[in-house]
């Protein structure tokens, strides 16, 4: 598809969506927290051979650009904490940074819907869990870059502020992360 029809495309969406053009691009920050799920295939830990699922506290933070007909760039850091006091399945961390575009499409009065893509650097550690990376050699923390997709749904309260849940799934090396989060946002 050349670059005249990308655009004509994106106008086409823009209009169907009944986007409200502001005066200017706004930046925003966006604290969150919520929940993981996480799941490890087997042969990501060391001397385990079956798949761990856990659940772990997500939180984190979003920067970002939103331009006045919906498009928006940001940049994201977030931390997904699993503590087992029991040791089964061990205490992990996954660190998530990234960044996505997406379009903004408001559908009734202060609601808006926001589909997002991206692409994120991740690391899984852990203290007392030794894993396996992807040629086989041993590591207290694996690391590496996976695509995600982020659906987001938004009501703003106020002309700066605005609440919302977002969910966010990613199929990453290790095995798979899939997070709902509750979040701020504060446009400025």
């Amino acid at each position: 598809m050349g670059i005249s029809k990308w655009l004509v495309a994106a106008a086409v969406v823009a209009g169907a969506t009944n986007v409200q053009a502001q005066e200017k691009t706004r930046a925003y920050i966006a604290p969150f927290a919520g929940y993981t799920h996480l799941r490890l295939n087997d042969g990501t830990v060391y001397e385990q051979d079956e798949t761990i699922k856990f659940d772990a506290l997500t939180f984190g933070a979003i920067f970002g650009f939103q331009t006045p007909v919906g498009f928006l760039a940001e940049v994201s850091r977030s931390h997904a904490i699993h503590a087992d006091l029991f040791d089964e399945p061990g205490d992990f961390e996954l660190t998530q940074t990234g960044g996505a575009v997406g379009w903004r499409i408001p559908f009734a009065e202060g609601w808006a819907f926001t589909p997002k893509v991206g692409r994120l650097k991740w690391e899984l550690s852990s203290d007392n869990r030794i894993m396996l990376d992807s040629q086989g050699e041993r590591h207290y923390d694996i690391n590496g870059w996976d695509n995600f997709y982020e659906l987001n749904l938004t009501r703003q309260i106020k002309d700066s502020v605005s609440l919302g849940v977002t969910f966010r799934d990613v199929d990453q090396e290790f095995g798979h992360a899939r997070s709902g989060v509750f979040g701020v946002s504060f446009a400025f």
